[in-house]
């Protein structure tokens, strides 16, 4: 993986949300919702993103797109600053970059028929159009399980599934290199999930496709992913391999969410002992100080209090932010 070319780099990502309030709505403090993260993301990989509900996964993929600007640092795809860039070359530059949405019951315009949502991107993009953009439709809906015949239909006539593959089709419309799946498969169940999920390891090995996968399911970004990140509360305190971020995790927080991941065997499951976190995950408007995890953190020593852990590599592909590492 390491002579492949780096598709994403993100360095020093931040984006803050100002929190209003007195008599004047004056800017009194933010929110911390992405805090300084960087990794890279190599052609034809797939970096898994994990952690709990609200840590920042999906503010810092609408901080990638720029569709939220980051307060600060850099984001480059294909060597290309995508910070501060406007109009036309944003435009441009998206074409490169698409994202598929977590919810494929409001990711698409009820009132467009599904053909005319794939056409769209293309005309937009000045891809291709007329007789040549139909057939594309064709044979996108082919590509992603369905029936061409389904173009002349409205997204109510379809299920999650249905409209998830859609959804899907809609992302690959602009020949993108990268694609942010945010979540796909949390609002199906559990048989469509795998379905989703081949299909998209299918359309990877197909068409060359760089995935960040986002979830809070860790055995589904396992699965799927070659490198796995988890996020902390606006931090990534943890990456490396899946196998081995899976199979040795390092940092205290993993070792917690993996202990509450059930295994299919009973006899392993009985006798396996599960991390108990308690409290509160803290306010990311006033993060702890020190380690943001030591407030919930079993192995938390004075050091964690008062100085923040380093995002540093501790082994061959293995980073991690934690003074106990």
């Amino acid at each position: 993986m390491a002579e492949r070319q780096i598709i994403l780099r993100v360095k020093h990502l931040k984006k803050y949300f100002p929190v209003m309030g007195g008599l004047f709505k004056r800017n009194q403090s933010a929110v911390k919702a992405v805090d300084d993260v960087s990794f890279e993301i190599r052609e034809g990989e797939t970096l898994g993103l994990v952690g709990e509900s609200g840590c920042g996964k999906t503010t810092l993929s609408r901080a990638i797109l720029q569709l939220d600007p980051p307060t600060a640092g850099s984001v480059e795809l294909e060597g290309r600053e995508l910070v501060n860039m406007k109009g036309e070359e944003l435009r441009h530059i998206r074409a490169r970059v698409q994202i598929i949405f977590q919810n494929p019951y409001s990711s698409l315009n009820p009132r467009m028929t599904i053909g005319r949502a794939l056409l769209q991107p293309m005309i937009v993009h000045g891809i291709s159009s007329g007789k040549e953009a139909e057939k594309r439709v064709s044979d996108l809906l082919n590509k992603v399980g369905l029936s061409p015949t389904f173009a002349n239909r409205f997204p109510v006539e379809f299920s999650g599934g249905q409209r998830q593959r859609i959804g899907i089709a809609r992302a690959l419309t602009v020949n993108p290199r990268f694609i942010i799946c945010d979540e796909p498969i949390s609002s199906l169940d559990v048989s469509m999930q795998a379905q989703i999920i081949n299909l998209l390891r299918k359309l990877q090995r197909e068409l060359n496709l760089t995935y960040m996968f986002i979830s809070h399911d860790l055995s589904m970004v396992r699965y799927i992913s070659n490198r796995m990140a988890v996020m902390y509360l606006g931090k990534i305190v943890e990456l490396g391999e899946s196998r081995a971020v899976c199979g040795m995790p390092l940092h205290p927080y993993t070792q917690a969410l993996w202990s509450a991941v059930p295994i299919p065997n009973p006899e392993i499951e009985e006798h396996r002992k599960r991390i108990n976190l308690e409290g509160e995950v803290p306010s990311p408007i006033n993060p702890p100080s020190g380690c943001r995890f030591h407030t919930r953190c079993p192995k938390a020593k004075d050091i964690c209090e008062d100085i923040e852990p380093e995002f540093r590599e501790v082994g061959p592909e293995r980073w991690a932010a934690c003074h106990m590492v």
